[in-house]
């Protein structure tokens, strides 16, 4: 089973698959809860109101977690591998990270892709971080609104869906021209690299163009992958 906590990110949950919920579990004034208490009750689903050290060990949170008294046990979110991608086919917009490792970032990345309505997500198996409880509550309900596809080579998805029509787009800090200056596809494919050390070799090579945020200076050279995908997504789905 899988744990979500956070106001924002239990709603999304109640929202997108309420019948994955088995348990929810809240600590606090009855008053704070309202809301979530009644869509609870709209899914068929009773929201237990517990003392705080009992809702503490149910939920397996401690103070630190920032849960704000709520708590939903629930069963898995779909796995979705490379084998899935051909579900992408009539997608407009995916966003690809390239060994991105920082769970803050993925958080921030999954709220900016939910944001601006991206298709789907493809995030590395190896040497990246995972779609976790810490993730999920950093993304504020975005974990159960993009599709996330957990691959385990970048370089062979990035084919697929080339093969299914997409045209990839590498944001790398020294590509020829800016995200204003490019036209991009109605199948576009935006690759983020990793934190420090952008796209690797393998991947630029793949792309069918590299493209940069305009500023940076001397020992300020670029923005972190959380930022960076933010202000791309806001590019990329400009007219859309």
């Amino acid at each position: 089973m899988d744990k979500v906590f956070g106001k924002h990110s239990v709603r999304a949950v109640l929202l997108a698959r309420p019948d994955s919920v088995t348990r929810l579990v809240l600590a606090g004034k009855e008053s704070y809860h309202r809301d979530m208490i009644d869509l609870a009750h709209a899914h068929g689903i009773d929201a237990e109101l517990l003392p705080w050290p009992e809702f503490r060990r149910i939920g397996g949170v401690t103070d630190d977690d920032k849960h704000q008294g709520v708590v939903a046990i629930t069963r898995p979110r779909p796995r979705r591998t490379e084998a899935d991608l051909n579900e992408l086919a009539d997608a407009r917009v995916v966003l690809a990270l390239d060994q991105i490792s920082d769970p803050q970032n993925l958080g921030t990345i999954l709220r900016s892709a939910a944001f601006f309505g991206v298709d789907g997500l493809l995030v590395m198996k190896n040497r990246a971080a995972e779609v976790s409880p810490l993730v999920a509550r950093v993304a504020v309900g975005g974990a159960e609104l993009v599709p996330t596809f957990r691959i385990t080579n970048l370089a062979r998805s990035l084919e697929i869906l080339k093969g299914l029509g997409f045209w990839i787009y590498g944001l790398d800090e020294r590509g020829d021209a800016t995200l204003a200056q490019t036209d991009f596809d109605d199948k576009t494919v935006l690759v983020v690299g990793a934190e420090g050390e952008g796209l690797r070799q393998r991947t630029k090579h793949l792309c069918d163009a590299l493209v940069r945020i305009p500023g940076g200076q001397a020992g300020l050279e670029s923005l972190n992958a959380g930022v960076a995908t933010a202000v791309a997504l806001a590019e990329v789905f400009r007219g859309r």
